[in-house]
């Protein structure tokens, strides 16, 4: 557990470890980062999004420490720590799916931990819900921002009543448990012996059922389930604060229980209007939340962890990537890390 007041006792400022999702670790990209304050990279390549260094990686199904490493210098070699990388959620498929072969893909996940392990990487964050791909095109809608600029909304009556996905069929609440417990004890005992923390992404959008697939991690109980069911060091969950505060719970208390058990392993800082069935992704400086007594919350639980900005809004002229909304989001964010340090 941490201790929250080893902080203060030592009269040393709160630093938590400013960080930022990259897809690509390009030298631009990784220039970028640093320019932007953050010392810390939490890479997160995907089927949708891949990094062509891990092409061939990619189609073996696992990771090795050969893979890792060149991506760990570059990232060194740029004055950054390769802080956190995301298990490519294709690598178990049929577990997710529910189809053989599953047991497969579990020996390629534990290699592919036990490769993060050796090459000195701490986190692996990770995600298990079938519909991921699919859901990306459901229910989301583009709205307007201040000034024109591009937010995303979601409407869950928008794909509420909708069929279920050809490709999955209906999957009940009690069946994506056991998927999910069979896949995941052998996973995180083996994360736990390589001495790796798995960090879990909850449901995006945090809906009950997406299209007949049960969402297990659409509120905090199922992250709250999941840890005790599986009760490891090793265990632990990415506090999306956005996706959290779209599940209409309370939000800095649910801060200060995950993060008094030690549990939060990374943070993803953005602001929202709504809740679930309706919300709209808003700049981090106008969302419903309080942002600043959300930061002094992850101090109060003496949070050191990554933190990272995420979804950030499109604006003019800005990048594919979102360079110009990013570095808004981390300014505000490396701003409230300065101001609470100061009362």
């Amino acid at each position: 557990m941490i201790c929250n007041e080893s902080i203060e006792a030592r009269g040393t400022a709160w630093e938590p470890k400013l960080s930022e999702n990259l897809h690509d670790l390009s030298p631009s990209t990784l220039r970028w980062v640093k320019q932007m304050g953050c010392q810390h990279v939490i890479f997160q390549p995907s089927a949708l999004l891949p990094a062509v260094e891990l092409v061939e990686a990619g189609k073996r199904g696992y990771w090795t420490v050969g893979d890792i490493m060149p991506l760990k210098k570059r990232c060194e070699e740029a004055g950054l720590s390769l802080e956190s990388m995301m298990l490519p959620i294709d690598f178990y498929r049929k577990a997710r799916l529910g189809e053989p072969g599953g047991d497969r893909e579990v020996q390629n996940v534990c290699r592919t931990i036990r490769s993060v392990a050796e090459a000195g990487v701490p986190i692996m964050e990770w995600r298990f819900w079938p519909d991921f791909y699919w859901d990306k095109r459901v229910g989301y809608y583009p709205a307007q921002g201040r000034g024109g600029a591009g937010l995303r909304a979601f409407d869950y009556g928008r794909v509420k009543d909708a069929p279920p996905f050809e490709e999955i069929g209906v999957v009940g609440e009690k069946e994506m448990w056991a998927r999910f417990l069979y896949f995941a004890k052998p996973v995180v005992e083996t994360a736990e012996k390589a001495g790796v923390r798995l960090s879990m992404h909850p449901h995006d959008p945090p809906v009950p059922v997406m299209r007949g697939v049960a969402r297990i991690f659409h509120h905090t109980d199922g992250l709250r389930r999941f840890l005790k069911e599986i009760p490891s060091p090793a265990s632990g969950i990415t506090f999306c604060q956005g996706t959290i505060t779209e599940m209409g719970v309370d939000v800095l208390e649910e801060i200060r229980y995950f993060g008094r058990l030690g549990k939060m392993h990374l943070v993803h800082l953005r602001a929202v209007r709504g809740t679930v069935p309706r919300y709209t992704e808003v700049f981090i400086d106008e969302g419903d939340l309080d942002m600043l007594q959300a930061v002094r919350t992850y101090k109060e639980v003496g949070y050191t962890g990554p933190i990272v900005s995420d979804h950030t809004p499109r604006v003019e002229g800005d990048t594919p990537w979102g360079h110009t909304g990013r570095a808004f989001s981390l300014g505000y964010i490396r701003a409230m890390v300065q101001a609470v340090n100061r009362t």
